[in-house]
């Protein structure tokens, strides 16, 4: 509410003028004075005056006042201004822009208080700029403007998200002689931050600094708020720094942006350092900082610490809210913590804090992934006795678990019980499609398709999703004549497709063989303007490969390291150096195996073994090798493939020397021999031609070794010395 003080004479202000573009011209306003003349009565002007200031029944004041004009008596000019004000100090601005309006119709001149009141109704309307035109008509009246009109003007604007207009607006001020404000500034600074244009809001300070007007704390906290929103926390730093150095003390809200801000970058030092911070410069943190904190310690899985910082919490009469423990279950509902997660949820209860619907969700969601389908239920028959109405999301939820954990009839069950009930809940194209997307996985094909129908009979358009699904699982089936019909039910439905049904066609067709059909998708979606995607490209090199096409395969690898964002990864490349190796291609496996350590990508386990199996069946036992000693120092331990394959390699080359050394070393390493490496070993030491270890095998078996028996390879080999001396001691 404006204060009186503010709409003191005009005469007190210096002749200062502002000029303005308006957005409609004075004398539009200007004709709201017609000039016509009724009669005046000192009994109305007196009830008027006495229904604001003794009753304080402003309606009643504006209706005496509509009803004199009705009878043809107008109250005077002095009680037409007196009401106006009075309707704006109540708050009643559609009343005062009434009186207003009736009064300059009829003639009367407004006061200054009477047009501060038009600027006031103005800026609130959904056109605050046609305040501009109040204000020159302000001017054109011989009144002064002064810094809060404008401050009104600039805060409409900005309300209204004419936040360019605000800054021309706060030009032309510091261009006149109505100098902007600290809330001048801070009006359009915050308005700035608050969409984004942080940095534009810095730059105004810095204007705001030259023009001589301090920075207060709002200023500081209304950009920093801004820089930390949008992860800009160096830039941040840098602010509250600069607050310390001009003794402003860092208030709770400036400590919980930066905190929120490096909890979103996942800085636990930067969080922890800040929080320590605040209360050793005794700002005590608010529920907002402690929220922020605990979600954040929750999501790192540190519940110790959470734990300590509720009980802190309380300590300091500050009651964890809805808010808070809220964002703890949701903490320890993605880090696993179903049973945790449960327990907080009815502590949060028993202290009186009733969850949210979506709070109940996250542990719905928390418990199907894990497969407690029945406790998930407990909690949806909980969240009921306590009236809360679980939502389509609740519901789709728990169809999902079902379906991912089998209980295909039950899932079904669900769904038409609760989404069959129009006066219940209506389904979407997200529980639709939740259902067709299990079905899929599941085999249920023909029920699919039923829910396919269920959702058209009910007006529900299906998505890319929707037809996608059905598509993949028709060509999983191999039923490509359904799964045409569904694709033309997608153009029908004009639905067009993108990369993501292009590649669910291109991956159902490689898989079929049929990879003339699979190889005219890759091109049809390339044609159409879509960006193959990195699957798109491995899952046709793959089928290349297995067909022997590895020219193909090569030009297609080609082209996809040329792409832009759609770099090979590790199993790009090891479809590609694997269907090299198995086509005789060493040199071009080799180029690209080299290139594959050079983008720093890490093999895993099994992509290991297959490359050292397939360098030792070429013979290629240097490269083997390295392959081998690279993956133990990539933290694998090799297993009895990997020896038995080094072991056969170095054995077909007559390399014994390597052989013993192999022995040697998975004795040390304890390894334990399935019945395939034990008879790799004796394989080789047969082949040793110092020796004659072809006795050895029936005696071997003599010994009580099954095929399957496991047995630590230096205890095998010292049976083997114990029944043939001539054998040497490993290492001899």
């Amino acid at each position: 509410m404006l204060q009186r003080i503010l709409f003191t004479n005009p005469r007190l202000y210096p002749r200062n003028h502002l000029q303005f573009n308006l957005p409609f011209t004075i004398s539009s306003l200007s004709s709201l004075f017609p000039g016509k003349n009724l009669v005046q009565t000192d009994n109305i002007d007196a009830q008027i005056v006495s229904l604001c200031r003794k009753d304080r029944s402003f309606a009643a004041a504006a209706s005496l006042f509509n009803n004199a004009f009705t009878s043809g008596t107008t109250p005077s000019p002095k009680t037409c201004n007196f009401l106006v004000n009075e309707l704006r100090e109540a708050g009643k601005h559609e009343l005062a822009f009434s009186v207003y309006n009736k009064m300059t119709h009829v003639g009367i001149k407004p006061l200054f208080y009477s047009l501060a009141a038009l600027l006031e109704y103005l800026v609130k309307s959904p056109e605050p700029s046609y305040a501009l035109g109040v204000v020159g008509l302000i001017w054109k009246s011989g009144f002064e403007v002064n810094v809060y009109l404008m401050n009104l003007v600039l805060k409409g604007l900005c309300q209204n998200g004419e936040i360019d207009k605000a800054m021309e607006v706060l030009q032309e001020m510091a261009n006149n002689s109505v100098k902007p404000d600290v809330i001048s500034y801070n009006t359009v600074t915050n308005a700035l931050s608050k969409a984004k244009r942080v940095f534009e809001a810095l730059h105004l300070m810095d204007r705001m600094k030259k023009a001589g007007c301090f920075p207060d704390l709002k200023s500081y906290t209304n950009v920093l708020d801004g820089l930390c929103k949008l992860g800009k926390m160096e830039d941040a730093m840098v602010l509250m720094e600069e607050m310390k150095e001009n003794s402003f003390d860092v208030d709770v809200v400036a400590y919980s942006a930066l905190i929120k801000g490096f909890c979103n970058k996942g800085n636990a030092d930067k969080v922890e350092e800040l929080f320590h911070e605040m209360l050793e410069r005794g700002v005590t943190p608010n529920v907002i900082t402690y929220s922020c904190v605990l979600q954040f310690l929750s999501t790192m899985g540190r519940w110790e610490e959470v734990s300590k910082m509720v009980k802190d919490m309380t300590g300091k009469g500050i009651h964890p809210d809805a808010t808070v423990y809220s964002g703890i279950i949701d903490g320890l509902c993605k880090n696993q913590k179903t049973a945790k997660a449960v327990s907080m949820l009815k502590l949060m209860q028993d202290k009186g804090e009733e969850p949210p619907v979506a709070t109940y969700n996250s542990v719905v969601n928390a418990l199907c992934k894990s497969g407690l389908i029945s406790e998930s239920f407990d909690i949806l028959k909980m969240m009921m006795d306590k009236g809360k109405k679980p939502d389509l999301l609740t519901y789709t939820t728990l169809v999902k678990g079902l379906l991912e954990t089998g209980k295909v009839d039950d899932a079904i069950m669900i769904f038409n019980s609760v989404f069959e009930d129009e006066a219940y809940i209506q389904p979407d194209v997200i529980a639709y499609n939740t259902m067709i997307i299990g079905l899929c996985k599941e085999g249920y094909l023909i029920e699919a398709e039923t829910f396919y129908q269920k959702m058209n009979e009910a007006g529900i358009h299906g998505d890319e999703v929707t037809y996608s699904t059905l598509i993949g699982g028709y060509l999983k089936e191999g039923n490509v004549l359904q799964c045409l019909e569904i694709w033309k039910n997608m153009i029908r439905d004009k639905i067009l497709p993108t990369s993501y049904t292009y590649g669910i066609l291109i991956d159902g067709f490689c898989k079929l063989r049929m990879v003339n059909i699979a190889k005219g998708l890759f091109l049809k979606l390339k044609n159409f303007g879509f960006s193959p995607q990195v699957m798109d490209y491995t899952t046709l090199m793959t089928t290349l490969c297995k067909e022997g096409s590895i020219d193909e395969a090569k030009m297609l690898f080609q082209n996809m390291k040329e792409m832009k964002n759609c770099e090979p990864n590790i199993v790009s490349f090891a479809v590609m150096i694997n269907g090299a190796l198995k086509s005789g291609d060493f040199e071009y496996g080799m180029s690209i195996l080299t290139d594959m350590f050079q983008r720093g990508l890490v093999p895993d386990k099994i992509l290991f073994s297959t490359l050292i199996q397939r360098f030792s069946d070429a013979g290629l036992m240097d490269e083997a090798k390295q392959l081998f000693e690279r993956m133990v120092s990539k933290g694998f331990k090799p297993d009895c493939f990997d020896y038995q394959n080094l072991l056969m390699g170095y054995c077909l080359k007559g390399d014994m020397n390597e052989v013993l050394s192999l022995l040697h070393r998975m004795a040390d390493e304890k390894l334990v021999l399935n019945s395939e490496l034990r008879a790799t070993i004796l394989t080789c030491l047969c082949h040793c031609n110092e020796l004659n270890m072809v006795d050895l095998l029936p005696t071997f078996s003599q010994d009580g070794l099954k095929e399957d028996d496991e047995i630590p390879c230096n205890d095998f080999l010292e049976n083997l010395q114990k029944l043939h001396s001539e054998i040497p001691k490993l290492g001899s």
